[in-house]
């Protein structure tokens, strides 16, 4: 376990709490993401509008919902409203890949609906602050 995965966990806990995302992703990640889509939307009834894929950047992969972005995996540091998975060396696609395994595991495991199936941290709120503290620090403060 390193720095990122929880808020990786948590990046895709947002995109399964809410409803009518979009998911705006580097051209080359779209049929995965729609891959993603299609199973969020086959497993989960509760969802009403699975996640939209969009075109997004090379440098970064967002979640978005009506009420503005819920997560960002790579590009510039955000806000802190924002739960954002860095980047550093060029590594959008293992993120991604990350990413999209928790995506996966949550929907099998039936999450949200599951007791205790969200994994360490899923149970209470979210504290940007700590983990972009935390991801500095195991990275040596970077």
């Amino acid at each position: 376990m390193d720095g990122k995965t929880p808020c990786i966990a948590e990046a895709a806990r947002r995109l399964l709490r809410t409803d009518d995302c979009s998911l705006r992703v580097p051209e080359s990640y779209v049929e995965q993401a729609n891959e993603i889509a299609l199973m969020i939307s086959d497993l989960m009834p509760s969802i009403l509008r699975e996640p939209t894929i969009r075109v997004g950047n090379d440098q970064s992969i967002i979640i978005n919902c009506p009420a503005g972005v819920l997560a960002q995996i790579g590009g510039s540091e955000p806000n802190h409203s924002i739960c954002w998975i860095p980047d550093h060396g060029g590594q959008l696609s293992i993120l991604w890949s990350r990413f999209t395994d928790d995506v996966r595991d949550l929907v099998s495991a039936g999450y949200p609906g599951c007791v205790g199936c969200g994994g360490p941290g899923s149970e209470g709120p979210w504290d940007e602050t700590a983990s972009r503290a935390h991801a500095g620090a195991m990275l040596g403060g970077t």
